[in-house]
Order: C-alpha cells, then structure tokens, then sequence
C-alpha cells in the first residue's frame, strides 16, 4: 500500500508538478521503501498499489464534541450544529466528517473546507489513483496520556516548518510550529487545575516555554524515529479510525461501489450459471423428443404408406386423409374410416397393426373370440362397396388374433 503526505498550503494555483511525500509498505504495514516525487512518476512506479493519503494539519482541525446520539446517521446529522459555536464559516463551506468515539465518551470530528475536499479529488483522478481513504495526519498520534497530562513531542513527518505534537486525554492531537507551542501552552495549562498540570517533553527543550511554578515537567529522550512506523500501520489498519471520505466524497474517491456488491454479484452469477445449465438440459430433452417423435412419424409413415416416397409425413398424411374423405371411394381416408368403423362398431376389437393404400388395406385385430371375429366380418361383408378376405387367425389364452385384407369392390 502507498501512504502519501500531501503539502502543506497546497492551492490549485500552485506553480509547477505537484510533489509529494511517500511510503510503500508491505501489509502488515512496515516500511519497504520511501520518497518524494509527482503523483503521475508514482502512479508509473506502481501502477496497481492501492493509495491512501494525509491531510496537513493545516488543512483540516479535529475537535471533540458530545452527541448524545448513538446511531451513526443521526450523529453524522448532528454534527455540524454540534460544532457551529466553534466555527467562523458558515456550515455550507465546510465538510465535516465523524470519528471514534473517544473514552470520555465525546465524539471526534474533523472539520475541512469543501473547496479542499473537490481540489484533492481532481488531484488524484488526474493522476489516475483512486484513494481508499483520506486520513487527518494528527489522528494518527492518537494514543492518549494518563488524565491530567499534556504530551509533547516532535513530529517525525516531513513538513516546511518543524511540527510537535501534542497530545492529551481530554483533547484531540494537535500539530503546531514549536515556535507557538509556548502561547499555546500558557493558555492550555491555565485552564487546568493545578493537579492536572503536569507537562511530558520528548527531545523539547522547557527553557523558551515558560511552563509556570506550579507545572510539573517531565522530559524525555525525542522519540521521532519510534514514531514513523506505528504511525504509518495505523494509517494501513483494514478500517480506518478516520475518513474523511464520506458523504458527497464517499462515491467519487472511495472504493468503487462495485466492490461492496461483490458478494451479491457472485450469488447472482451462480444463479445465471445454474439457470443456464437448466435451459441447456431442457433444451437437449426436448431435442431428444423431438428427434425420438420424428423417428416414430417416419417409421409409422414407412409402414401405412409403403408405396409413398417420404417427403413430409405429417403433410402427406394430412393430404391423404383430406383426399381419402373428399374423393369418396377413391381415398384412403374413407376406406381407413370404414374399416374402422365397422370394427369397432361394439368397441371390442383392438387394432393392433394396420397397412393401408387408397384401395386396400390390411389390418390386424384382436377380439375376445372367433365369435367376435365373425360379427366384424359380418358388419364389414354388409358394405357393398367393400371386399373382406380372411388371410389368417390363431386362437390364444388371451382371445383371437386375425389378420383381415379389406378392398374396394370392384362393382
């Protein structure tokens, strides 16, 4: 991952390619490598990295309010009126962004100008990089003293000027020029009680800070080179205690939208998978079936129909029986309906196998008896117009099975 610093006073107008501050790290967030150069010569050094950046103190002021509120909506909604006493601007111009809730049980806040938040963005889409988050560089010295205590220390990042941090329970960091840190701590420690007055210096000298009598002043050794690497794997924590990314800027910088969809889009994949393979399967079954259906017209028609070239069976059926029944004798259609009629006339018989042309046609039937037999015989001989000749019958456990040739009569 990249983490970049970006400048202090930066404005659109100013001169020149943009430089800025870097540091690769691995994942677990150590340092691998560092420098200062554009965004664009970075976006070629590391084309599919994923970036982060830290806004100055300059740039954005944190604060600590108390919101009575729990859900996170309604605190985001809260806090710009929760803040409006502390503000020279109107709300308007200015984005505000809602941090942890701190062990005082107060709420951090980050408070930026908007024409910022849009500058940032178009710095960063002009390079071609998406940031995942934009952190306040003061939030990420965070780790609160002992109650009563103020903490003050150098600041290990590159700046302009020289910056010390300063650190407090019941306060929010605070980066500034060591040469104001003397007012500004005159007018902090005069707000406390006299037991809450107690002054840590890491590598800061107290001589030029006029601390007061009744100050007590611990110092230390300048902790700068402990203070780069904890910092920067906070920066690189999976979830960021601090974004200002949210809201109007959440969209337009943050993580593509896509990505939060991820898990839904791979349900609905499987599902296209799974419906596809179910159109598929259906699709090769009624293939089958039609094919198994075609297979069984063309044997039928091969059967019926043994002096008919196969063309089209279904039409040529169609034709046969519509000719049969509107040519009166000479079809096929009238002779297969009267044999037919005439052997299922008591709706005994069972035709089991049938061959038929427009002049003759064989057929074979199974009754229950010889004396069945003879009545379908009968009721075929009492046509004029037909001719029935016997041309075999055998007698079973299950009744009698003949084979009849049945014509045209000549007459």
């Amino acid at each position: 991952m990249l983490i970049v610093l970006l400048p202090e006073h930066l404005q659109p107008d100013s001169p020149g390619p943009v430089r800025i501050h870097w540091w690769h790290t691995d994942r677990d967030g150590s340092l691998v490598d560092a420098g200062h150069d554009t965004l664009e010569a970075l976006h070629d050094q590391y084309p599919t990295e994923r970036m982060r950046a830290l806004v100055p103190p300059s740039a954005v002021t944190l604060y600590r309010v108390r919101i009575p509120v729990r859900k996170a909506s309604a605190v985001r909604a809260a806090l710009p009126f929760a803040l409006e006493d502390f503000l020279s601007q109107e709300l308007d111009e200015l984005h505000f962004a809602a941090g942890p809730r701190r062990p005082d049980d107060r709420v951090a806040a980050a408070v930026v100008e908007h024409s910022n938040m849009v500058f940032w963005q178009e710095l960063f889409e002009q390079a071609g990089w998406r940031l995942e988050a934009l952190m306040p560089l003061s939030e990420l010295h965070a780790e609160l003293p002992p109650a009563g205590v103020l903490r003050v220390q150098h600041s290990p990042w590159p700046t302009d000027m020289p910056l010390v941090i300063v650190t407090a329970a019941d306060q929010e960091p605070v980066m500034m020029e060591e040469s104001l840190l003397g007012f500004w701590l005159q007018r902090r420690l005069a707000d406390r009680d006299p037991e809450d007055r107690i002054l840590e210096l890491y590598g800061v000298g107290a001589g030029a800070l006029n601390p007061g009598g009744d100050t007590q002043v611990i110092t230390g050794p300048d902790l700068r080179p402990e203070l780069l690497e904890p910092a920067l794997r906070r920066a690189t924590d999976t979830r960021p205690v601090f974004n200002l990314l949210t809201g109007p800027y959440a969209s337009s910088m943050a993580a593509p939208p896509w990505r939060k969809m991820r898990t839904t889009m791979i349900a609905a994949g499987v599902l296209l998978a799974v419906l596809a393979t179910q159109f598929g399967l259906e699709t090769w079954t009624l293939a089958r079936e039609r094919d198994r259906l075609q297979a069984e017209i063309n044997s039928l028609f091969d059967t019926t129909l043994p002096t008919s070239r196969r063309v089209d069976p279904v039409t040529q059926f169609r034709e046969a029986l519509e000719g049969g029944g509107s040519s009166g004798n000479g079809g096929m259609g009238g002779l297969l309906y009267e044999v037919l009629a005439a052997s299922s006339k008591d709706g005994k018989a069972e035709i089991r196998e049938f061959r038929a042309t427009p002049v003759d046609m064989e057929i074979e039937l199974h009754v229950a008896s010889f004396a069945e037999l003879e009545t379908i015989r009968a009721n075929l001989a009492a046509k004029p117009a037909l001719r029935e000749t016997l041309q075999g019958a055998d007698s079973g456990t299950e009744g009698v099975t003949a084979r009849l040739k049945v014509e045209r009569s000549e007459s």
